[in-house]
């Protein structure tokens, strides 16, 4: 599924669709915010993982974020000048605010040309990155996450495209394959059997409650809400024109 340029996706709800026993058919309203947005990242154990592809002739912005929060933006970022990826973060030091850049080694310009899969997951105090499921770097986050991102909305194809910064809104057109956020897990071999696996397998597995969103981009309904494959029902909708600028 490509999403535009100028009209990211956004996860923030929780659907509703216990009145609807083909479990197929969404509306605008039957929905509530999902407080598991507004604090995953803050559990000591998540992943997030992302197949996603970004071809030359897509618009994008100089810097621009595969998926983030807004505020002081986190999340997965693609630089065209310098043909770099990174999960771009604040964390907060004795009280000071403090930007943190965990480049993606290896990460090339085909890659993300010619899609990719990137998964970073917190395991305790440390983050590690892989690409296609092999481990290529790890840091110490030194720090927890700022407050900022305790709000439950999660961008995918930009950041904060509300701010009236320009620079802070990273609009990007991506191509997503997959895209998933586990909590309370770190081992890759649990992300890869999520990824590769048909959905009717993980239900008896112990994490699959812990599986907040998972998203293949196979269903969609007529007003463009892509249907969440997990039991969580957290669709991903489009995100209102009043909230892009």
């Amino acid at each position: 599924m490509k999403i535009k340029y100028r009209q990211p996706y956004w996860i923030k709800f929780q659907w509703d669709i216990k009145d609807h026993p083909d479990d197929q058919y969404v509306t605008e309203f039957n929905k509530h915010a999902n407080n598991e947005f507004t604090n995953f990242l803050y559990s000591k154990k998540f992943v997030i993982t992302s197949t996603f592809k970004i071809e030359r002739s897509f618009e994008r912005d100089d810097v621009s974020m595969v998926y983030g929060k807004p505020g002081k933006p986190i999340g997965l970022s693609y630089n065209t000048s310098t043909q770099s990826a990174a999960f771009e973060y604040w964390i907060t030091v004795d009280g000071i605010d403090e930007f943190r850049y965990f480049h993606m080694k290896d990460v090339t310009a085909d890659d993300i040309e010619n899609g990719v899969t990137i998964t970073i997951i917190r395991d305790g105090d440390t983050l590690v990155a892989y690409k296609n499921f092999i481990e290529i770097n790890r840091m110490e986050m030194d720090g927890e996450f700022v407050q900022d991102y305790k709000i439950p909305e999660l961008f995918l194809g930009c950041a904060s495209p509300q701010s009236y910064e320009k620079k802070h809104r990273y609009h990007c057109e991506v191509d997503y394959d997959f895209f998933s956020i586990i909590k309370n897990v770190s081992d890759i071999e649990d992300v890869k059997f999520v990824h590769n696996s048909k959905n009717e397998k993980l239900i008896n597995k112990k994490y699959y409650n812990n599986i907040l969103c998972l998203y293949d981009f196979k269903t969609i309904n007529n007003i463009g809400i892509v249907y969440d494959e997990s039991k969580n029902t957290n669709f991903l909708e489009e995100v209102p024109n009043e909230f892009v600028l």
